[in-house]
């Protein structure tokens, strides 16, 4: 008896501070997709990768938070659109859209255990968020340069997984994801000429926002 309450003592005081405060360093990967759309018109829904290394501090055996940069990779989106004067279409268009995303992300994880070795990893996450835009044009070509290469925003998350404890220095981790940027307006004047005038598309405030779910695999390493 006294046998089997010292081993079950043991496995406790193990689990508990298997994740003992101290720096650690990661990197996880994730099947993502993304929904960008501007003033409320979807103009990509593609998956692509994603790819963060991080690097983080555990306060206890419940409690981190972490650095991260993230990688979205490229996604990809197009429509077509008619172009009408005095109610008349001239012209048929078509564009293309190629959008990647860098973010650089403070987060927090909430880790109780589950059972030996398992824990819960509940997540939230903040950070900055840059994108690169591009943009073909069929046939009116000096549409593309007008529209912005390069926005800027916010961007914030959260996530819900677990974490496997390998060893009292690796951890597995893997679960799901959502994150929801907002960039920043930035003024948008399309104009064309045709018969010798010069036509206005469209004078106001270009503003994208960007939702991502992802599934993620990563690993971890407590120094």
């Amino acid at each position: 008896m006294f046998k089997l309450k010292s081993t079950v003592l043991i496995l406790s005081l193990s689990a508990t501070f298997a994740l003992a405060d101290g720096y650690f360093i990661g990197f996880s990967g994730g099947f993502n997709h993304s929904s960008v759309d501007e003033d409320n018109y979807d103009l990509i829904s593609d998956n692509n990768l994603l790819l963060s290394p991080k690097f983080g501090y555990q306060v206890d055996d419940t409690h981190r938070y972490s650095l991260s940069y993230e990688y979205g990779g490229k996604s990809i989106g197009s429509r077509s659109y008619n172009i009408e004067i005095g109610g008349v279409v001239i012209a048929n268009e078509w564009e293309k859209y190629k959008f990647t995303s860098h973010r650089f992300l403070l987060g927090y994880d909430y880790t109780p255990l589950i059972q030996p070795d398992l824990r819960a990893d509940i997540g939230v996450f903040v950070g900055y968020s840059l994108g690169e835009f591009d943009v073909e044009n069929s046939l009116i070509q000096d549409i593309a340069p007008a529209i912005p290469n390069f926005l800027d925003g916010f961007s914030y998350g959260a996530k819900l997984g677990a974490l496997y404890e390998v060893d009292d220095k690796w951890n597995i981790e893997f679960g799901a994801r959502i994150m929801h940027t907002m960039y920043k307006s930035k003024d948008l004047n399309l104009s064309f000429d045709y018969g010798g005038a010069t036509y206005e598309i469209e004078n106001k405030p270009f503003r994208l926002k960007q939702l991502d779910t992802s599934a993620y695999l990563g690993v971890s390493y407590k120094f």
